[in-house]
């Protein structure tokens, strides 16, 4: 990777706030140990995303932890986890622990994600667990090759990776916004994830969905998604995840002055990958 992007979830709002998360999480993990051993036995799916920052998972991801059967955290950062050593009862805790912190702050990072009579925070049954941080995996990844069976053999039930991809021109206008990079580092930063996340494409257990999907026809899209986790769905849990979907993609790329060069390179290389060649810059002011 020729850049490392972490966006800090736990912005300090005070001295030792992430010293305070820390050890509530700790607590709150030990705990979920104890309460929900039996429910870790009756997983049967791990979701994991797999891709890039500003590519809108991040909605996805609440729309599963909004289902009745399933939690996933938010930027939890699970690679982290398995690369420690952490056994399975640790990770599934910590994943529980982590949105159910989140589901406290409301579900709201930069964006509110609470879907209205939605399960965030909590589960009826469980049968799938996971992460949403898909730019984290895909660093993680890039550095340890052999990291989704390392993963695959502590959580011991079928992974499924589900990639979010997004418009390359609005994407990386995104990451340079938010992450204050120019364009030219975004955009190597940005393929460089794809690098990684090329070599997934035609695996058995990985789902690519476009971000545009979502907005178009979001019940459709989510329906696709559960079926891949073997989730089922009902007509209100769809209703209710379709209401906090925007209704037009934000168009990032469109507050950037791109140069044709600039515009140029990032038509070259999507053309190179199958889950993008079809997208079109689209960033006239």
């Amino acid at each position: 990777m020729t850049a490392t992007v972490r966006p800090d979830p736990r912005p300090d709002a005070f001295p030792g706030q992430e010293l305070v998360y820390q050890s509530i999480q700790r607590l709150w993990s030990a705990w979920a140990r104890r309460r929900y051993r039996g429910e870790f036995e009756r997983v049967t799916a791990f979701a994991l995303f797999v891709g890039y920052p500003r590519s809108g998972h991040s909605v996805v991801g609440a729309m599963l932890n909004a289902h009745r059967h399933a939690v996933v955290s938010h930027e939890l950062d699970v690679s982290r986890l398995v690369l420690a050593g952490c056994g399975r009862d640790e990770v599934f805790a910590r994943i529980l622990a982590r949105a159910g912190w989140f589901n406290l702050r409301g579900n709201r990072s930069n964006y509110r994600y609470q879907v209205p009579n939605g399960w965030q925070g909590r589960f009826e049954s469980l049968r799938v667990v996971g992460d949403k941080g898909g730019g984290w995996v895909s660093q993680a990844l890039g550095r340890h090759p052999d990291l989704l069976e390392r993963l695959a053999a502590t959580v011991r039930v079928p992974l499924r990776l589900i990639h979010v991809v997004r418009n390359p021109w609005d994407n990386i206008a995104a990451i340079a916004r938010w992450h204050r990079l120019p364009l030219e580092e975004s955009t190597a930063f940005y393929f460089a994830h794809c690098d990684v996340t090329s070599a997934l494409v035609g695996r058995d257990d990985l789902l690519t969905v476009r971000h545009e999907a979502f907005i178009e026809a979001p019940k459709e899209a989510l329906s696709r998604v559960c079926r891949h986790l073997g989730l089922p769905v009902d007509d209100d849990y769809l209703a209710a995840c379709a209401s906090i979907v925007f209704e037009r993609p934000s168009g990032a790329s469109r507050l950037f002055q791109w140069r044709p060069a600039q515009i140029a390179e990032v038509g070259r290389r999507a053309a190179g990958l199958a889950f993008l060649r079809e997208y079109r810059f689209d960033g006239a002011p």
